[in-house]
């Protein structure tokens, strides 16, 4: 049960960390932390769902290195890298090809959307700071928190982790 309940509380951190980066391109640093406790506690309430500790620990040290060397070259912002590497934590290396597959998808896709409201300036009065604002004033950004939380999600139905515990919560709602 507390493991369900982590998974709902990282879905609620997941869009609300995709609402941020819209509304402001930040990430804030609660919502890292947020990330990175929900894991601790549902790793030490069910650590039979999980891979061993230093599956998932390797795979967040080896994202946060490659998203670090792809913020210094001015890839990625800062608050992606971290945000990024704190949700890997949740997939283990066993899941990280899956996560960075279908977050690369939605980082793309998100890539051409960009495109498109710099092309077309379809909002009318963005709020300043906010992705469309950055956008169709003539910038490069990409709001890639989504493309991070929609990676980890995708990964988690990709590799039916946690389909146990979905499912129980699925149970419980209806």
């Amino acid at each position: 049960m507390v493991l369900a309940l982590c998974l709902v509380l990282l879905f609620c951190v997941t869009v609300a960390s995709c609402v941020s980066d819209v509304r402001r391109m930040r990430i804030p640093n609660t919502h890292v932390v947020a990330v990175l406790a929900l894991f601790v506690i549902a790793f030490a309430a069910a650590p039979d769902a999980f891979h061993t500790w230093w599956e998932h620990g390797a795979a967040m040290l080896v994202f946060l290195v490659l998203t670090y060397i792809m913020f210094a070259v001015g890839m990625l912002g800062a608050g992606d890298a971290k945000y990024g590497a704190a949700l890997a934590l949740w997939v283990g290396l066993p899941g990280l090809m899956a996560y960075v597959f279908f977050m690369a998808i939605a980082g793309g896709l998100l890539g051409i959307l960009s495109l498109l409201l710099r092309k077309y300036r379809p909002v009318k009065n963005p709020p300043p700071g906010s992705w469309a604002a950055t956008v169709q004033d003539g910038g490069n950004a990409v709001p890639y928190g989504i493309a991070l939380s929609v990676g980890v999600w995708a990964a988690f139905f990709h590799t039916a982790a946690f389909s146990h515990q979905l499912d129980e919560l699925i149970k419980i709602i209806h």
